[in-house]
């Protein structure tokens, strides 16, 4: 984590208030990705009554997701350390967890958490980035390809997995963090000010992904995030027949 951050307290600043920060995710993000499939998992779930949205910050799921997030800001409802959560073994109906995985000391512990939570054939969804730059929040640590995605899943089965952000988002976000470093001329504190400052000009471009991308198959191989759309596996008997 950079000490002399700008862009940190910026972020701070911004979760206090959840309307504005759903405001600026969409036009960041949100607007240029295919959240289809999260509208899918939303709608198959919208009548269980104990739901878990980690890794909130103040974006409040509402439609009974207890808002569950590390750090007390306004819409948390629960503040809690994903890779121990405070629930009951086979006690909830449904998880999601949207651009958390990346930033959690062991992913793995954290799928295996969700699984353990969950009760049997409970839904999760969650992305995580493949060619994403680095982003803190407050460190970054992980990536998956598509692959690497499902096999940290693998407690569950896939109902759907694939590109949330496609080719556009990754040569976007590149470029965006290219020509923030060309012209910070070795200043990371005004790398981080062009970073803002070239965000609103650069990011509409990935709606290309929405429109076309994201629908061609080769697209996972330069795409930006992954999503995966799945339910807990059903444990095997240790009496089932030969």
């Amino acid at each position: 984590m950079q000490k002399d951050s700008i862009i940190l307290p910026i972020k701070a600043f911004i979760k206090q208030s959840p309307k504005l920060t759903r405001f600026l995710a969409n036009y960041v993000d949100h607007f240029y990705e295919d959240y289809s499939v999260h509208k899918v998992f939303l709608e198959n779930n919208r009548g269980k009554s104990h739901k878990l949205n980690l890794g909130s910050g103040a974006d409040s799921m509402g439609d009974n997701f207890l808002n569950v997030d590390y750090y007390p800001m306004k819409g948390v409802s629960l503040c809690a350390d994903v890779h121990h959560l405070p629930f009951r073994e086979n006690s909830v109906d449904a998880v999601q967890c949207m651009q958390l995985a990346e930033h959690v000391d062991d992913p793995r512990q954290m799928a295996s958490e969700i699984c353990r939570a969950l009760k049997p054939e409970g839904e999760v969804f969650l992305t995580v980035p493949f060619m994403y730059p680095y982003h803190e929040a407050p460190i970054d640590l992980n990536r998956w390809t598509q692959e690497g995605l499902k096999n940290l899943m693998q407690g569950f089965t896939p109902i759907q997995a694939g590109v949330l952000g496609g080719p556009t988002a990754t040569l976007v976000e590149a470029l965006h963090g290219w020509l923030s470093i060309l012209f910070s001329f070795n200043s990371d504190k005004l790398c981080q000010i062009n970073y803002l400052l070239f965000l609103p000009f650069l990011k509409p471009f990935k709606i290309i992904d929405r429109i076309l991308l994201n629908k061609y198959s080769s697209s996972h191989r330069l795409a930006a995030m992954f999503y995966f759309y799945g339910k807990k596996k059903e444990r095997l008997s240790s009496n089932t027949s030969q």
